[in-house]
Order: structure tokens, then sequence, then C-alpha cells
């Protein structure tokens, strides 16, 4: 079930939320609401993931470097004492980072106390005309501020890597919805889209769609025909697995074999089938090791 974390991305993409401060390469940094201390701001991670250890460890890498890089813009912004970082997601499942300021003119019981000792109901709502000036100094100092180098990508032309693939289907617009609700859940991101349709990137490959051509529009796709027959996702756990089976339901998609052990397959197979809006069918597998 999305979370508030969930709906606050989605805001965050679709340009609705004014507390945004800046699209960092593992998400967005936001300021807090309320401002229970000023300049209180979090990174929420795009895609939205369960928790940290959920991260493959180059994207927790970049996660962590980020918040970091937040916590020095809040610091130069605010003229804090010092810093205090906070990740629980106790109450719901999505990992956030809190980044606090924190300041010697607060009150002496609170000043070394956690930052949910204040009483946050009484803490002022964001509101761009009482933050705004301080949202923009954060933001020009985490922009003029240059990100962590990215480690070094080793182009093997024997690696056997796939770069990227590419579906043609009947609804563009259709299909675009399907997969949007649920590639982010496993690790992929949207990417701008290329003229043909839409792209997303993950860790090892990109996925594009494409419209079919009215002779093939009307046809259902099938995995029998020379082509392709089937496209398996690697996830990162059985609990991921089982996480996007339960997504999958809930948007009625056709679900071809709830999750199951494959052992079969290779030992500790666990996986998901499940079919496009096209027939294409889909997997998303974990295997340990």
């Amino acid at each position: 079930m999305p979370t508030a974390i969930h709906r606050r991305v989605r805001a965050c993409r679709a340009g609705t939320d004014p507390t945004v401060v800046a699209r960092l390469p593992s998400g967005w940094a936001v300021m807090g609401d309320p401002q229970v201390l000023p300049g209180y701001c979090l990174l929420l991670p795009d895609p939205v993931v369960p928790h940290l250890n959920a991260m493959r460890p180059a994207e927790r890498d970049q996660f962590l470097s980020d918040m970091a890089r937040l916590g020095d813009a809040v610091y130069a912004a605010t003229g804090a004492l010092r810093i205090n970082y906070a990740m629980f997601g106790n109450v719901e499942p999505a990992l956030h980072a809190h980044v606090f300021p924190r300041f010697d003119t607060e009150d002496s019981a609170l000043r070394t106390a956690h930052p949910w000792g204040y009483d946050w109901n009484a803490a002022p709502r964001f509101d761009s005309l009482e933050s705004g000036a301080l949202l923009e100094k954060i933001r020009a100092l985490l922009l003029t501020t240059a990100p962590a180098a990215p480690r070094p990508v080793i182009h093997d032309p024997a690696s056997g890597s796939l770069h990227h693939l590419d579906l043609t289907v009947a609804d563009l617009a259709r299909s675009t919805a399907f997969y949007a609700a649920w590639l982010p859940s496993a690790g992929f991101r949207r990417i701008e889209d290329c003229p043909e349709g839409p792209l997303w990137r993950g860790e090892r490959f990109e996925l594009g769609l494409q419209a079919a051509n009215a002779r093939g529009s009307s046809k259902s796709h099938d995995r029998y025909s020379p082509g392709l027959h089937h496209l398996a996702f690697d996830a990162p756990s059985e609990a991921a697995v089982d996480r996007l089976h339960l997504s999958l339901v809930e948007m009625g998609a056709v679900i071809l074999d709830p999750p199951a052990h494959y052992d079969g397959y290779a030992p500790g197979y666990y996986a998901v089938f499940f079919a496009d809006p096209d027939g294409i069918k889909l997997e998303y597998v974990y295997t340990p090791g």
C-alpha cells in the first residue's frame, strides 16, 4: 500500500510539492513540514524503497552521499551548531532520511535531546513565504556544491552486460501506465523519454516501450512464437518478490503464477510470474548468492 513517502515523491515528480529543494541523484531533497527546527529537511529516495538495506550497494552509497551533501548545505545555510541525521521507517516502511540542524540557541532542556522531544503539533507548518528564502539558500548551496565523483564504469565488450531492451506494445499510454506503476519497486527509475516512447533505467540495463504498428497492435503476444519468451527482473530478496506481488494484485495485474520456490531452476530460486497488458510474460525473481 502506498505510504506518505510514496505520495510525497509522486508530488515531487509532478511539481506540486512546494517544499522541494532540489532533485539529487538518489532522490528528492525537501524541507520538512512542519519546520520543527528552522531548515529541517528530508531526503526521499526515488524510486521509494522500504529501507536502506533494500538498496543495491551503489544506490545505497549514492543515497548516503546525497544525505551528507544535503546536510552540508543545511549546515552552511542555517549557521547550525551541528547536523543530526535520522532514519527510522517503523511506522511506514518507506526509506526517508531526516536532516536536522541543531542550534546553540535551543532551550537547554532540548538542545542535547532528540528532535522528537519537541512538540511537533505546535511547530510552524511549512510556509513558502516564511521559509522560501531559506529554501532558496539551501538550494543554491546544493546546486553549487559538486557531488561526489561517480565510480568509474569500465566498459568491457566481453562483460556480457545487457545495455537496453525495447518492448513493442499495442497501446503505448496503457502500457506506460502499467510499467510506471511497478518498475520503481524493481529498482528502475523513469528517465527522459526518447522519441519512440518512455524509458526506465536500472542498475544493469534500460527498458523502453515503443508503439506497435497498425498491423501488430491487434495481436496479443505469443511467447511460443519466435521472439521474446519472457523477461525476468532481478529481486534483492524473497520479501521484495512478495511485496511486488501484493502491489500487482492491488493494481489488478494478471498473475500467471504467485510467488513460489522453483528449486529445479536453481537452489533458492523464488519468483512471481505475471503479464503485461499485451500478454508479455514478466518475472520478478530472487536467487541467493
